[in-house]
């Protein structure tokens, strides 16, 4: 009887602001006294927020449910409450719960949530625990429906004129590619190469290139870095790798950026002078290097493209651009879509918001006669949604749901403009325990898919 009343005290607690949800909980103690380590570790509370769906990812076959386990690893029991909020993506609470909640000595009590809701979208699942001894706040994050997901479009009228323009300016400059074996870094196994050439507007830019010495012709790794991350050479048995060190790194920092100010933002105020398009077109003009150099031993006809945050982005823009790639390999890609990144994130203090909306913020702060619909409208033409639809490659592509640098909802927004054909040969993972992150496992994962890919060509 006692956990009946229990029971419908939950149920009757969860008010909501704009659905009506009917919120189903279950109740379960166990017993964690036969733990040989609890004797041994301090006191403490430990709260584990658990989805049924080990992605995050529901749908109507899969409804939302979570379980809140609570271990009690005092020596006295624990009184108090729990609450739950879930939010929107832009932070507007659409269901709160809180309960009276009490758990014995070296004790596990385990309530479960069922949160239907009914619109495609990321949403908070936000615990707070209020204990004797104890006091925390959680926050997890659930798809609901997440392949039907689809954010405003923000594609400019002349955005394929403005990226013809910019290829056409691009091969207008002689890339005067220079090429110089690195004895230092050079192993037994591999041979490496620096690799020299000029990108628009004249930028001398910088790569690495890695070839196995036995002889053969391979297929090609290239590879594409984070914001202002330095790529080095890496080492492949069986596939050649070229990374390219972009405008904004290094010396060529010191050419287009005197100043040193933040890359995100240099030049944003005109879309013809904004710095990504020259880093797009340097990411270009390694591709150009790559498929001028089939001598070295390189299969051009097998090269995959992966990176991740900035890199992952790039990834799908050098697919979009040059449709010489065979797949993109790509975890939490940035710059998916700027509107609905700010919107997600403007009002947001936690600390994995990250730096594109607190750069574009204080771009703005900085420059009082440019709006914040001026800034959009030139992001506009650097947006990967706006990519997607020319890339004709597969892609592998892992999240973490706690990310707010690239967040899940402008990521799958993108991936589900790719056309149907190529999502069915393309995966998706998500991570809810992570941010803007991958676990190791998935990392072998995308070593899997480079060996199936170069071998299967799985654009064909």
């Amino acid at each position: 009887m006692r956990k009946l009343l229990f029971l419908i005290c939950l149920c009757l607690s969860f008010v909501i602001s704009k659905n009506t949800y009917a919120a189903v909980f279950d109740f379960h103690e166990v017993s964690d006294s036969k733990n040989p380590k609890n004797n041994q570790e301090p006191e403490t509370v430990v709260v584990n927020i658990i989805p049924h769906q080990k992605n995050g990812l529901f749908d109507a076959k899969h409804p939302v449910k979570y379980n809140v386990e609570v271990f009690n690893n005092y020596r006295t029991p624990q009184d108090g409450k729990i609450s739950v909020e879930v939010r929107n993506i832009t932070g507007s609470i659409v269901g709160i719960s809180e309960v009276d909640f009490n758990v014995k000595a070296n004790n596990k009590k385990m309530v479960e949530w069922k949160i239907p809701v009914e619109n495609p979208g990321f949403y908070d699942i936000i615990v707070k625990i209020n204990l004797t001894e104890y006091d925390d706040t959680i926050r997890n994050v659930f798809g609901y429906k997440p392949f039907e997901i689809a954010t405003p479009l923000h594609k400019p009228a002349d955005f394929d004129v403005f990226w013809q323009k910019a290829k056409d300016d691009l091969h207008a400059v002689n890339p005067e590619y220079r090429i110089t074996p690195d004895d230092i870094l050079s192993t037994p196994t591999h041979q490496v190469y620096l690799v020299e050439m000029n990108s628009l507007d004249n930028v001398k830019i910088y790569g690495w290139l890695t070839i196995p010495r036995a002889k053969g012709k391979y297929p090609v790794l290239y590879g594409l870095g984070g914001y202002k991350v330095e790529m080095k050479p890496l080492f492949f048995d069986d596939f050649a790798h070229f990374t390219i060190n972009v405008r904004g790194i290094g010396e060529s920092n010191h050419v287009i950026n005197p100043d040193n100010q933040e890359i995100l933002t240099l030049h944003l105020e005109d879309k013809n002078k904004y710095a990504y398009r020259g880093i797009y077109m340097d990411c270009v003009r390694g591709m150009d290097f790559l498929l001028a150099n089939e001598k070295m031993g390189l299969d051009i006809s097998r090269i995959g493209l992966f990176g991740g945050s900035q890199g992952g982005t790039l990834t799908w823009i050098v697919a979009g651009l040059t449709q010489k790639a065979i797949f993109c390999v790509l975890d939490n890609p940035t710059f998916c879509d700027f509107h609905t990144n700010f919107d997600i994130c403007v009002n947001r203090q936690q600390p994995e918001a990250g730096f594109i909306i607190k750069f574009l913020k204080e771009f703005l702060r900085r420059n009082g006669n440019i709006s914040k619909e001026k800034m959009l409208t030139t992001l506009s033409y650097f947006e990967a949604q706006n990519f997607i639809s020319d890339v004709k490659c597969p892609s592998l592509v892992g999240i973490g749901l706690l990310d707010l640098m690239a967040p899940p909802t402008c990521t799958l927004s993108t991936y589900n403009r790719l056309n149907t054909d190529l999502k069915k040969k393309s995966e998706f993972f998500s991570f809810p325990d992570m941010a803007h992150e991958v676990p190791m496992e998935h990392n072998t994962f995308k070593s899997t898919w480079f060996y199936e890919g170069a071998v299967k060509k799985l654009s064909k």
